[in-house]
């Protein structure tokens, strides 16, 4: 295998780094875009989520005072669609199966107390238990949305630690190591060329075998050697 001689790698080196910023840019360009989203998805899903799951627990209190009202029947009816649509919006925005699990539980409770405190009395307070029950479940499913809203949060935060690390890594690390290994050889060049310019001098001045021996060895530390005679045409 040949030896790589001193222009080889003086070009390699010299193309890392700018290959590796372009690496680097388009990583963060998608990580940029990213994050970017993360506020979107957060409104579009989390919020969305706990105020559905607010609303729910808002539509219950409501029932509940309807009940005492003139009007009561037609307040649980109404405050009723307005729960089953809150759950819907829920259903639609959540991101995990507990939170999944939670809310069939609370529509599957929910309809057969609803149908009950349409027909009950308005003192009749055996409901009350029940009721009490679907608003813990309300409190857990809430409890969950804000979870999974943490949950991204401390993603995100993990996300943007590694984003630091491999930012300072391409952007200033390899680049600098890549400016000492230039200066490194380039130094090593610059010694093996004045060396060879005393051996041509001392060539002119009458020099002779020695001087061209070192001329040969300078050569070949630059990676110019001999041709390996057992590959000579």
């Amino acid at each position: 295998m040949n030896q790589l001689t001193i222009v080889t790698k003086l070009r390699l080196i010299a193309a890392i780094a700018p290959a590796i910023l372009l690496l680097l840019a388009i990583f963060l360009a998608a990580a940029f875009h990213v994050f970017g989203g993360i506020p979107r998805s957060i409104v579009e899903n989390q919020y969305a989520s706990v105020r559905a799951s607010e609303g729910m627990e808002n539509s219950l209190f409501k029932m509940d005072w309807g009940r005492s009202q003139p009007d009561g029947a037609q307040i649980v009816l109404d405050q009723t669609r307005r729960f089953i649509d809150y759950i819907e919006t829920a259903r639609a925005h959540m991101t995990t199966r507990d939170q999944a699990e939670k809310i069939a539980k609370i529509a599957t409770d929910a309809k057969p107390l609803f149908e009950a405190l349409r027909t009950a009395a308005p003192g009749d307070d055996s409901l009350e238990p029940r009721m009490r029950e679907l608003e813990g479940s309300i409190a857990d499913l809430i409890g969950l949305e804000e979870a999974a809203l943490f949950e991204i949060a401390a993603g995100a935060e993990s996300e943007a630690r590694t984003l630091i690390a491999v930012t300072i890594v391409g952007a200033i690390v390899i680049p600098w190591i890549c400016f000492y290994l230039l200066v490194r050889i380039s130094g090593g060049l610059f010694a093996e060329l004045k060396e060879i310019r005393h051996r041509v001098e001392a060539i002119a001045g009458g020099g002779g075998a020695d001087e061209l021996r070192g001329i040969d060895e300078s050569m070949s530390k630059l990676g110019f050697p001999k041709p390996n005679p057992m590959l000579a045409e």
